[in-house]
């Protein structure tokens, strides 16, 4: 795993433009790439077991899929100035 996206939405909600568009949007970022990271550790956990490697597999591609899936959709949506909310993450950063 990686650490660069983390890092890039939380250094635009720092040091970035301070509108509350832009914010909004790095704090979305920023939640989503944060429990994607925790989502993909439980499974890495899972998958060290046989049993849990055979639902671990499908669970991560379908991971996968998600976080694809809301990080285009939310960059099409902050490129039309729109607000977009992110599925199935948790809200850690208020």
């Amino acid at each position: 795993m990686e650490l660069g996206q983390i890092l890039l939405p939380l250094a635009i909600l720092l040091w970035g433009p301070k509108s509350a568009f832009v914010q909004a949007h790095a704090k979305e970022s920023l939640n989503g790439q944060i429990s994607y990271t925790l989502y993909g550790l439980g499974l890495l956990l899972l998958a060290i077991t046989v049993v849990g490697l055979v639902v671990a597999v499908p669970l991560g591609l379908g991971l996968l899929v998600l976080m694809l899936w809301n990080m285009v959709r939310g960059a099409l949506a902050a490129g039309r100035g729109e607000p977009y909310t992110y599925a199935l993450i948790l809200r850690l950063v208020p």
